[in-house]
């Protein structure tokens, strides 16, 4: 006779668990992240990494070729922070809605949204920057990636302005225009890097880069300055 039917005996050891994988991934990338902010790429070792995130070489290693490759995702998890920040699908919505008003404050909202993030990981900048473009030529390839990901933002942003009608000098300044803007980033870079201007100072910066992109580069004209300011105040509760 048959034995009777009985139910498959559990392994032993701990249970799976769903997007173990990815967490330690990750976990391992922001230790790799806190330890070349604080070390440079170049002084830090793999037994720092290992040890800031907790975990031992060979787990290390079961995820990770090496240091290179480690500068390689915390280089992609900055970029991702950085475009979340800046938000093209708003930024292009806003430019996009024939309304130079919602364009400022789209604009005075990226400004603040770029400060909140150098405040929260003011490593970010160091490592976009002066770190990876010192590697070597592949990194410094991927960096220019994603300064060209701004750049032809900007460019989709003017484009958009001149067929609004928003230029003042016509569509041959579209390009120029286009590298302009980015530029007006360049001093609240310097703010967020020596952590200077921490309140007043950021947000007169952040005016005054939107008010000179708004009425002096893409010329929507200055009687809109007065409702925009107003509007913004507006929705700042006062």
């Amino acid at each position: 006779m048959a034995p009777p039917d009985t139910p498959p005996r559990r392994r032993r050891g701990r249970p799976v668990s769903v997007g173990l994988a990815e967490k330690r991934l990750a976990q391992i990338t922001r230790a790799a992240y806190e330890v070349f902010v604080e070390r440079s790429y170049e002084e830090a070792t793999v037994g720092d990494i290992a040890s800031r995130a907790g975990v031992g070489h060979g787990t290390l290693y079961r995820y990770v070729r090496g240091k290179r490759e480690l500068l390689d995702l915390v280089v992609d998890w900055c970029a991702d922070q950085l475009l979340g920040a800046i938000d093209p699908d708003t930024v292009l919505d806003a430019a996009r809605s024939n309304d130079p008003l919602a364009l400022q404050e789209t604009v005075d909202e990226l400004g603040t949204r770029l400060f909140q993030l150098a405040d929260a990981e003011p490593g970010l900048l160091r490592i976009l920057t002066v770190q990876s473009s010192a590697v070597d030529r592949e990194l410094r390839y991927r960096i220019t990636g994603i300064y060209n990901t701004v750049d032809a933002l900007a460019v989709r942003v003017v484009t958009t302005a001149a067929e609004n009608g928003w230029m003042i000098d016509g569509d041959e300044a579209v390009l120029v225009t286009a590298r302009t803007l980015p530029a007006l980033a360049l001093p609240g870079a310097m703010l967020a890097l020596t952590g200077e201007g921490r309140d007043s100072k950021r947000a007169e910066y952040v005016a005054a880069a939107s008010e000179l992109a708004q009425y002096g580069l893409l010329g929507t004209g200055r009687h809109h300055r007065r409702a925009a300011r107003r509007r913004i105040a507006e929705r700042r509760g006062g």
